[in-house]
């Protein structure tokens, strides 16, 4: 026995449409009025608008943070691979060493072993260099992040070069801008919190820690590039034997 479908007005087999037809009689749909859907209007106006502020104040961060920390295990990894190599290395030269004073040319000998721990460690050094690297790059995007107007620049595909630095050390965090909210609230009420002078050692406290930051980050990019040019010396003697 076949069952023949038969499609009605209201879009759907017969078999249902009794059912739509049935509610529908049970609850009838009354037409809106204009006085109503003026209303509807003005309540939705009102939540949009009353939602735009906080979503304006809430921007997103600058950096992914998922990526940031991604980038932080991968800076750790290297770190561990290039301190894992150089162990690898001196264990091996004192097998080495060890060994050879069972052969004949003993010096000579030792020598390659030598060389061969130092071809490792630089490979060592390499792969530490690039864990630097990403880890000054991980240590930056957080601080961007914790600024309260990071630079517009900084959403950009490709920021100029120095943007970053340059709104490291010139921005305020959010901690910061908090922070001295707080402050002028107390100057502006009655009972002031802190007097002028403990503002005043606050204001010069944080500026103190933000030049030492500063400093520090200053002597680790000297240091770096100390490090990186005498690599560079090295590699050029190195390459420079017959």
């Amino acid at each position: 026995m076949q069952l023949e479908v038969n499609f009605t007005r209201c879009g759907l087999p017969a078999l249902q449409c009794g059912r739509m037809n049935r509610f529908l009689a049970a609850h009838p749909v009354q037409k809106a009025t204009p006085a109503a859907r003026w209303l509807a209007a003005c309540a939705c106006l009102g939540l949009w608008l009353g939602a735009a502020p906080a979503s304006a104040q809430q921007q997103p961060p600058v950096f992914d943070p998922a990526v940031i920390e991604a980038r932080d295990q991968e800076a750790k990894a290297l770190k561990e691979e290039g301190k894992a190599i150089r162990s690898e290395a001196d264990t091996q030269l004192e097998i080495d060493t060890w060994n050879c004073y069972s052969r004949i040319l003993v010096n000579w000998c030792i020598d390659r072993a030598k060389e061969r721990r130092y071809e490792k460690r630089e490979k060592a050094r390499e792969i530490e260099a690039r864990g630097a690297v990403i880890e000054r790059e991980v240590r930056e995007q957080r601080l961007i992040n914790q600024l309260a107007n990071p630079p517009a620049e900084l959403r950009q595909p490709n920021p100029p070069s120095g943007a970053i630095k340059k709104a490291i050390d010139e921005g305020k965090t959010i901690k910061q801008v908090e922070q001295e909210r707080k402050i002028r609230d107390a100057e502006q009420s009655a009972t002031p919190l802190k007097s002028d002078a403990e503002i005043q050692a606050a204001s010069a406290e944080r500026d103190r820690k933000a030049a030492e930051k500063r400093a520090k980050r200053e002597a680790a990019d000297q240091q770096r590039a100390a490090e990186k040019a005498a690599y560079e010396a090295q590699q050029a003697i190195k390459n420079q034997k017959p």
